[in-house]
């Protein structure tokens, strides 16, 4: 792309000629600038003469005589004076009407030509491909400009709808529009339009190239948001979809349908809520089973939409731009959605009509999806740029079909979006996650609560800081910021204006910085109001380390930075003491945690089991890959465990390897590639990266202490072992190697039972009531 100043000086040439002679204005509106100026002379002068007339009743014959022509002379005058007004609004008029010529209702043109036409010369292009109206006088000029210069360079015209129909465009705009065409359009080497209407408007012979976006992308895996999740429909019946505009007839038609069959839903894509809609809705009395979605990105997608089951299709009565419909059309076909029309239907036909398109043999199958892709679609424009330029054809590479797969997952690019249903007053539940969202745990359960549970909808707020990794959430707040007075008040006013319901992380304040640093200072505002808070604590926040030094022999404590055991039991006997004093729900991620908060519930970590599940065979490459990803390492008794994994990657046994610092749309990739999982030595528990390796079908080894161990029960599939047995532990895998794949199998049917939200939903169904 490259930016090109414009300037203004024809544009200011034509403004002066327009504002004609000024000698003359001067004269002829003499101070009169508007019908404002003109409707107080008027009036000056009736009174002028009331006046006038009135005082020459007083006077002598010959007096009143004079004073009368006197009279006359200044009607006269003022009559002139107005008709000299009135003859140059009308040569405004008649200059001000469009002339026809581009160059002169649009002058602004010529600037722009003078400064992209010599632009475009510099480049030498072969093709010049014009996909605006208003730049066919630049590129028409400077093709016949290069071909003198023995350059062969072609031109096409992707023929413009008409701007000027509606109202849009101003008069001379519109028309200079038009003057472009007639001048230019038939100069063009080849002309294209995405309708065959619009090619009709031109010439028969233009290549119709209808309008259809990209093919579905390859995900790297990663969970992304779908209109089903988003409406909180997960396993509900089957759901209709609607994008286009808010035609009436339409939606008339698909709610009286959508009250005859109890079961289905309507998602209207694209749309806010809109009273008129709403109202329509409960006129049916429907309005339970209609929703609005937020769109997952700045178009519709596929992937958005496939989770649906049928498309409410749009006639040119909603969508009247026949480009926006085939594109429409062609995103559904992508999406696999048959496609029912309401217009001109009965609702008992309608509603008939959809159910047959339920059935799988209407979807669209590969042949018709593909081709409803702009990479279709655009072969033949391909082909018709090949042939004005004279290169040759472009031959595809082999081995490689439509729907590719890439070798390595996409990088992330950006933060992740949510995946639960969004903040809605039109939910019961509404519940609010925040601020830690320590390993993404809070999405996690946004989203396995919402998929369980179609009466909550959840907002997910996360502190961050430099350093911190992207995890999904709704609200963003910067750490550095929240003591600022605006950025409390909106996060007061979201809190106390949205939830009924707040599950408070790690004990952090949910207020930003009005009551201090710890939780315990927004509590008692909290429970003034209707709001249910819950406390959830993940680890070192309740963790009490003189405590767990007892229990663990080589617990994280003996290798913890200087001022950490500290700082660390001081909070950890804050926190407790708040959770006795305040009697609330609390909820702990990890088995062990219930030796530091007795009171507490274990709600299971939650990881996305579908998306890590892999078929990878385990256990049969001549060395297994060993994956060890300690987020600090001592926390996890790294050094403990790295002399043995080291000493037996060197001896060619096992490939060992050591992740820091990876992104967690990474990590995915290098659990799944792994043989065995090492998790932690120093805890007694198993955190979101041994979950994350069991929902891969992967053998996890860690330390567990009895109160975990009871917790789990026999299902347990993890291997446990300490520093001290590791070596042993390791090389008797190593040797039942087929043993070792059957505990990767038990690993995986264990995450899906207890780590994939179901379990933790459950646990907290009595703070959710």
């Amino acid at each position: 792309m490259v930016r090109v100043p414009v300037g203004t000086a024809m544009r200011e040439r034509a403004a002066r000629r327009a504002r004609g002679h000024r000698l003359r204005r001067a004269i002829t509106q003499f101070g009169l600038t508007g019908k404002g100026d003109l409707s107080n002379c008027r009036d000056a002068h009736r009174s002028w003469v009331r006046e006038s007339t009135a005082r020459a009743v007083g006077l002598d014959a010959p007096a009143r005589q004079g004073f009368k022509v006197w009279i006359r002379l200044r009607r006269e005058a003022h009559q002139l004076r107005l008709r000299s007004y009135r003859w140059e609004k009308l040569r405004d008029r008649t200059a001000a009407a469009p002339s026809g010529d581009w160059r002169t209702d649009w002058p602004a043109l010529l600037d722009q030509d003078l400064a992209l036409g010599s632009e475009l010369e510099k480049l030498r292009p072969p093709l010049i491909m014009v996909h605006d109206v208003s730049l066919l006088a630049t590129a028409s000029l400077s093709a016949s400009r290069l071909r003198a210069q023995g350059v062969p360079s072609r031109w096409l015209y992707d023929i413009t709808p008409s701007r000027g129909e509606e109202g849009a465009t101003p008069v001379h705009r519109a028309s200079a529009y038009r003057a472009l065409e007639r001048e230019f359009a038939g100069r063009a080497d080849a002309l294209t339009a995405a309708t065959e209407q619009l090619a009709a408007t031109m010439a028969d012979d233009a290549l119709v190239v209808r309008e259809a976006p990209p093919a579905p992308a390859v995900t790297n895996g990663e969970p992304l948001p779908t209109v089903r999740n988003l409406c909180g429909l997960h396993g509900a019946g089957p759901l209709w979809v609607y994008a286009g505009e808010s035609a009436t007839h339409h939606l008339e038609t698909a709610f009286a349908s959508l009250a005859q069959l109890p079961d289905h839903h309507l998602a209207l894509a694209g749309f806010a809520d809109d009273d008129q809609v709403l109202a329509l809705a409960e006129k049916h009395g429907v309005q339970d089973r209609i929703h609005t979605p937020p769109p997952a990105a700045p178009d519709l997608s596929a992937a958005y939409l496939a989770s649906a089951d049928v498309a409410v299709e749009c006639c040119g009565c909603a969508v009247k731009d026949e480009a926006s419909r085939d594109l429409l059309t062609a995103v559904y076909t992508q999406a696999t959605l048959p496609t029912v029309s309401a217009c001109g239907q009965t609702p008992e036909a309608f509603a008939k009509s959809v159910v047959q398109a339920l059935d799988p043999a209407e979807r669209p199958g590969a042949d018709v999806r593909r081709e409803h892709t702009w990479e279709h679609r655009v072969a033949p424009l391909l082909s018709l740029c090949r042939e004005l330029t004279g290169n040759p054809p472009l031959v595809a590479r082999t081995g490689v079909d439509w729907s590719g797969r890439p070798a390595r997952p996409p990088k992330k690019v950006g933060r992740p979006r949510p995946t639960w249903t969004p903040m809605s007053h039109r939910t019961p539940v509404r519940l609010g996650l925040g601020p830690a969202n320590y390993a993404g745990q809070l999405a996690s359960f946004a989203h396995a609560v919402c998929r369980t549970r179609p009466d909550v909808s959840a907002q997910v707020f996360m502190a961050t800081s430099p350093g911190t990794f992207s995890y999904p959430a709704d609200i963003y707040l910067d750490s550095s910021k929240l003591g600022r007075l605006s950025v409390m008040l909106e996060q007061a006013e979201r809190v106390f204006r949205n939830y009924t319901h707040l599950l408070g992380d790690a004990f952090l304040p949910v207020l930003g910085r009005f009551n201090g640093s710890h939780l315990d200072g927004d509590l008692p505002a909290l429970l003034r109001t209707s709001i249910k808070v819950a406390l959830l604590a993940h680890g070192s926040e309740i963790r009490h380390p003189v405590n767990h030094k007892e229990r663990v022999a080589h617990s994280l404590f003996h290798d913890a930075p200087e001022g950490v055991v500290d700082r660390l039991t001081k909070l950890a006997e804050r926190n407790r003491a708040t959770t006795e004093r305040f009697g609330l729900p609390s909820f702990v991620t990890t088995p062990d945690l219930l030796d530091d908060l007795p009171s507490a519930k274990w709600a299971p970590l939650v990881v996305d089991v579908e998306a890590l599940a892999c078929d990878r065979p385990v256990m049969e490459r001549k060395r297994p890959v060993v994956l060890h990803a300690p987020s600090k390492r001592w926390t996890k008794g790294t050094s403990r465990a790295l002399p043995v994994l080291t000493e037996l990657h060197d001896r060619g046994v096992i490939e060992f390897r050591l992740a820091e610092g990876v992104d967690w749309s990474e990590m995915r990739e290098l659990v799944q590639d792994a043989d065995i999982i090492v998790d932690q030595f120093a805890i007694g528990s198993y955190g979101t990266f041994a979950c994350e390796g069991m929902a891969a079908g992967k053998p996890v080894i860690a330390y567990l202490t009895e109160t975990v161990s009871r917790a789990i029960g026999e299902q347990n599939p993890v291997v446990n072992a300490t520093p001290g047995t590791l070596r042993e532990t390791l090389e008797s895998m190593l040797d039942d190697r087929h043993g070792t794949a059957l505990i990767g199998e038990r690993s995986a049917r264990f995450a899906r039972e207890y780590h994939d939200g179901t379990r933790t939903s459950a646990v907290l169904s009595d703070f959710l009531r």
